[in-house]
């Protein structure tokens, strides 16, 4: 049974590491019913399995530092859908609403430190915490498979609990992101 805080999931955005992680997720979506967008290895891979998948890399990357941080991208995001003003907004720019955000982020190399950190990754999950309410995230394999799971026991939906869940532990994997980076970083 949905509620009005349930959420279905149309427009969804996609940028991982490890592609399989998307397996769990994607055996559970109709590719008729669902739209991609995301980063160009990970569009290739849903393409591979039967997705309409768009990239959202546009121009020079600056050697993959910049391309998920692109304005559109955040504001399909970000943009809240009970305010009139969001949604004109995104009339205007003539893109919709993601319904729902996958990122995994790659791990922090000691050695490549701080070239490797997932910079965009990170901005990703922290936007779709901010606004759990108009979007759901999965973040990790684990979290993934929970999304999947729960699209099935709702139609193709999320609850605002299940977002409020997620939007937790999103939030408390960032942290300890953010201090392993620090660890790195008193290591230079």
């Amino acid at each position: 049974m949905t509620s009005i805080n349930d959420l279905a999931i149309n427009n969804i955005f996609a940028a991982v590491f490890d592609k399989k992680v998307l397996d769990s997720l994607l055996a559970v979506l109709d590719p008729k019913k669902v739209k991609f967008w995301g980063t160009e290895g990970t569009v290739k891979y849903l393409k591979s399995k039967g997705f309409d998948a768009k990239s959202i890399v546009t121009g020079f990357d600056f050697d993959g530092r910049v391309k998920s941080l692109d304005r559109d991208n955040f504001v399909r995001i970000l943009a809240d859908r009970s305010k009139n003003s969001h949604l004109t907004e995104l009339k205007k720019l003539k893109v919709e609403p993601y319904d729902l955000v996958i990122v995994d982020l790659y791990a922090p190399k000691k050695e490549g430190f701080p070239e490797s950190m997932d910079i965009g990754g990170q901005a990703l999950i922290r936007a779709a915490i901010k606004n759990y309410k108009n979007v759901a995230l999965a973040f990790d394999k684990k979290s993934i498979k929970e999304a999947a799971s729960e699209l099935v026991k709702n139609n193709g939906s999320t609850t605002d609990s299940f977002r409020k869940k997620q939007t937790t532990a999103a939030s408390k994997f960032i942290a300890q992101r953010c201090r392993f980076e620090v660890d790195l970083f008193l290591k230079l």
